[in-house]
């Protein structure tokens, strides 16, 4: 029997920076924050983005969350984005990201900081808000989830969209209070 492949033990370690490495494999690339821990593969999320975000992103827009910088090149290709602000709490995921997907685009603000506390002191606002700063959605991550939902209102423009990243293994109960909360935003 064929043992299954796994990123970390067959993979190629391509950038690391703290205790965040990425590595490829399969023409994949996995963002690893801590062992064993991963949080991103690149060419699955570009689909599920494409399927979420449909044609939302315009504006001036917020993105809390970096991860290997998929969301941050898919919102700067749609031509009715003017400005991106990524937020990221991490400065060694910034420093990953930089060496295997450095985006260089003058409309393309990273900040190493916490999203929440940015969302509730910024002067800013903004036409599309994209959470993408949680790995899963669960009991244990809706809190958190939640508050940033909050925060995130008092900087959206009255006719701004706010969106989050849905993990397609979410269960039927935390998809439906997800969407519950964004909903209630528009």
């Amino acid at each position: 029997m064929p043992k299954s492949q796994l990123y970390f033990r067959d993979g190629k370690l391509i950038a690391e920076s703290g205790n965040v490495r990425v590595y490829e494999m399969d023409g994949k690339k996995y963002l690893e924050k801590g062992q064993g821990h991963t949080l991103w593969a690149h060419d699955d999320e570009i689909n599920e983005y494409m399927d979420q975000l449909k044609d939302f992103p315009k504006g001036d827009c917020l993105e809390i969350g970096l991860g290997l910088g998929v969301a941050s090149r898919y919102l700067l290709s749609f031509y009715s984005v003017k400005h991106l602000t990524t937020v990221e709490i991490d400065n060694n995921v910034i420093e990953v990201q930089k060496k295997v997907n450095k985006i260089e685009d003058k409309n393309h603000l990273v900040l190493n900081a916490n999203g929440l506390l940015y969302a509730y002191q910024t002067k800013s606002m903004f036409d599309f808000i994209f959470l993408d700063f949680y790995t899963h959605i669960d009991d244990e991550t809706l809190p958190g989830i939640t508050d940033m939902v909050n925060a995130c209102k008092r900087i959206l423009k009255p006719s701004g969209r706010l969106m989050g990243w849905i993990d397609p293994a979410t269960s039927g109960e935390h998809y439906n209070f997800f969407t519950r909360i964004l909903e209630e935003v528009v």
